[in-house]
């Protein structure tokens, strides 16, 4: 079965013929946090570029940030005063943090630094530079020119969702008052490089040239011309964006007849969300998850692994409760296959989950680096007389790990004991956590149960090694041959060590412990 991604580069070729270079583009209006539903499309591009890179081909992802936009409202998370600044560029409102240069930088900086965590090579471009560098003036320039043709086309698909036309006087552009910055009216075009304008915010009035950059296309119109300017040949959507009659259609025509530019291949792609969540996430009203959120419990190789095994249209939803665990042994069990250290159930089945995890790895390691299973990490963690260092001895011992680390088995070790501490602080539901009963509880033990606890302290202190299966086997024997139910047995076990009725599996936990606490707890002794 072919990974969606491939599937896609192979129609891309196929398509737009073979090229020296394909581009794929994303693009957002950092107008507030950048989260995880955001950086779908960021994803979707990447890994549709890395297939075509897979099949030899040379790519450039550009990622637009469109920071010359208006800012058209104040969004819930910040102060109010800053209506102030409303249709001016996001790049020029200033950071109500008072941490970076603007407003537009605060959110742009933080998704920069979040995506280079992953590896991912990204051209990040901001629209407020090229504007402002002069070069997309050719460009505004055609749009002016052709602005009876524009509103044709625009006209035709508000006519086929019954809409009113735009107004006789409408343009293609935007300006920028050069004086106070805020959005200014259109006035008049000379033909040529100046645009007459009136700002009803500060009074000012005069001409601007073009080539200046306090000209802008309006957003319908600038899309596709960024298509033209950089030889666009992929970029996903938002369905909003690909519903009938929205931007892409317009644009799809624009870029065609305007710009002489055949219109991208494109992908719907779904929402992201987090499960149990409800709503969608808004940037703008602060409800969201970022990815900074996300490496607080996951490692980066799993984000890319969840975004790249759903196909962009299928909505995704992270599971930051229970469902992690699972996540983290689906994701070791696909690495394990990738690396032919696990046999496939389902051979077609594996090859693709094998290639999606090829996907997912912006550069393959030669090896795989030890996985220490998160799953017991969880437990480990929640034990406070376990040091970093020997956490990694007992998952030495259990042979869970091997026995010589290099640094980047070890790095990768100590980055998931670092997740495992935040997962059971943040996200862990109650019956996951627990605490080790330092004296002895004081609860009510059957004559039999107490005999199978004797057995199993006596073997465990004739033993200097043992295997954890070693230990599971004594454990349910000596239960067995007195006919001791399992449940009643078992819960009065993890009442002994954690003063709950269930717990994490018992003999990993238990050879986790201190061999003579244990030893000294199943014999009842204080």
């Amino acid at each position: 079965m072919v990974h969606w991604a491939d599937y896609m580069a192979e129609k891309i070729i196929k398509e737009r013929g073979d090229k020296e270079e394909y581009v794929v583009e994303s693009g957002i209006t950092p107008s507030g946090y950048v989260h995880i539903g955001n950086f779908r499309e960021l994803f979707t591009a990447y890994i549709v570029g890395h297939a075509l890179r897979d099949k030899g081909k040379k790519v450039r992802h550009i990622h637009m940030w469109d920071d010359y936009d208006r800012f058209r409202k104040v969004p819930k998370n910040v102060p109010k005063e800053w209506s102030e600044y409303l249709t001016m560029p996001v790049s020029e409102v200033p950071d109500p943090w008072g941490c970076h240069n603007s407003y537009a930088d605060h959110f742009m900086s933080i998704f920069e630094e979040e995506v280079e965590k992953l590896g991912i090579e990204v051209d990040f471009l901001r629209a407020s530079r090229l504007y402002k560098s002069g070069e997309y003036a050719n460009e505004i320039r055609l749009a002016l020119e052709k602005r009876s043709e524009i509103m044709e086309i625009l006209n035709k698909f508000r006519d086929m969702a019954k809409q009113p036309h735009l107004p006789k006087d409408w343009q293609p552009i935007q300006i920028y008052c050069p004086k106070c910055r805020k959005e200014a009216e259109f006035v008049k075009w000379d033909g040529e490089w100046k645009v007459a304008y009136r700002c009803s915010h500060c009074g000012a009035e005069g001409e601007t040239d073009i080539r200046e950059g306090n000209v802008k296309l309006r957003w319908r119109v600038d899309w596709p011309m960024r298509w033209a300017h950089f030889k666009v040949d992929f970029e996903p959507a938002g369905k909003d964006h690909l519903a009938a009659g929205s931007s892409y259609d317009t644009g799809k025509e624009i870029v065609e007849k305007i710009f002489g530019w055949k219109a991208p291949m494109t992908l719907m792609y779904e929402f992201v969300g987090i499960k149990g969540q409800k709503g969608k996430m808004s940037g703008s009203k602060g409800n969201v998850i970022l990815l900074s959120d996300l490496y607080e419990v996951l490692e980066p190789g799993v984000i890319r692994f969840i975004y790249a095994r759903h196909r962009p249209n299928k909505e995704i939803k992270i599971d930051l409760g229970l469902g992690l665990l699972n996540l983290y042994d689906e994701f070791d069990s696909v690495e394990r296959l990738y690396f032919g250290l696990e046999e496939a159930k389902n051979p077609e089945e594996a090859e693709e989950l094998k290639r999606t995890y090829e996907l997912s790895m912006p550069s393959l390691p030669s090896r795989l680096v030890a996985q220490a299973p998160f799953r017991f990490l969880v437990v480990l963690v929640q034990m406070p007389h376990l040091t970093e260092e020997k956490i990694i001895e007992i998952l030495k011992e259990q042979g869970h790990v091997p026995a010589q680390l290099d640094e980047e088995d070890l790095n990768r070790i100590r980055l998931r004991i670092y997740l495992a501490k935040n997962w059971v602080e943040k996200y862990a539901p109650e019956d996951v956590k627990f605490e080790l009963q330092e004296e002895l509880p004081q609860i009510e033990i059957s004559e039999e149960i107490k005999d199978a606890l004797r057995e199993v302290a006596d073997w465990l202190e004739e033993r200097e090694k043992f295997t954890v299966d070693e230990f599971n086997s004594i454990i349910f024997d000596a239960a067995k041959k007195r006919s001791i139910p399992s449940k009643k047995y078992f819960k009065v076990l993890y009442n002994l060590f954690i003063g709950k009725d269930r717990g994490p599996r018992l003999a990993p936990f238990l050879a986790s412990l201190d061999k003579e606490f244990v030893i000294k707890r199943l014999r009842l002794e204080g």
